[in-house]
């Protein structure tokens, strides 16, 4: 006798099971393509909008967050009494211009912490633009390196817009190297890249290996040190 060719024949109950194991294979896959969309959205860009600009480095984001704009330090602006530092409130309106009520992106990986609990990164306009990067070619910021910062070519970018602006008499430069403390001895610092006055006490305590001298302001802002807060020689603007 041959074979029975006759299809396949399933029971009643066999199509209802493979539709719920089926069903189930399509929401397992689904999860994973979802976990994966927010595991991109959390690695990726964080759009969001500056509610506030305090001062030339460090805004307010929806949310009440601050961040401090990596990379860069501005003079700062007088509050509680204290006075504000020549070109303060030039430098925030200039963050202002660029920033406020606008969205940026923020890159999630990119963001840490500092010691006062703000968010520290980079942010980026609308149209790609760094905004670190536009605040030092227009002269309201200067060039501040953190052994927390990961980018090197990036620091690279930012001292070279730092040096053309000093060349271009770009903000707050021709009044700052123009200065009775432009043209004085500094004692820089080779692990922190900070510049102390010679006459500063946290600078006679460098390490001598870690020691680097510096004829001018020009010369020190130029090789990529940023002035120490303990003993800056940035002008002071009482009642501003």
């Amino acid at each position: 006798m041959s074979p029975d060719r006759s299809p396949i024949r399933f029971s009643k109950a066999t199509l209802p099971v493979a539709f719920f194991f089926g069903a189930l294979r399509t929401l397992a896959a689904a999860a994973v393509v979802l976990g994966l969309l927010v595991q991109a959205a959390l690695a990726g860009d964080w759009r969001v909008r500056v509610e506030k600009v305090l001062d030339g480095d460090t805004v307010v984001l929806d949310g009440g967050e601050r961040l401090r704009l990596r990379g860069i330090d501005a003079p700062e602006v007088g509050h509680s009494g204290d006075p504000g530092q020549y070109y303060g409130r030039e430098a925030t309106e200039a963050l202002a211009a660029l920033v406020a009520g606008k969205t940026i992106s923020l890159d999630r990986d990119e963001l840490d912490r500092d010691r006062y609990g703000r968010l520290v990164g980079l942010a980026r306009l609308g149209d790609g633009r760094l905004v670190s990067l536009a605040m030092i070619e227009q002269g309201a910021a200067f060039v501040y390196p953190h052994h927390s910062d990961r980018d090197a070519e990036l620091g690279h970018r930012l001292l070279l817009a730092q040096v053309s602006a000093m060349g271009r008499g770009k903000g707050f430069w021709p009044a700052l190297l123009g200065s009775a403390a432009a043209e004085r001895g500094y004692l820089g610092n080779r692990n922190s890249r900070r510049f102390h006055a010679l006459s500063c006490a946290q600078g006679r305590t460098v390490g001598t290996a870690n020691q680097v001298r510096f004829s001018s302001l020009s010369e020190a802002f130029a090789a990529g040190f940023a002035p120490a807060r303990e003993c800056t020689p940035w002008p002071v603007e009482p009642g501003r």
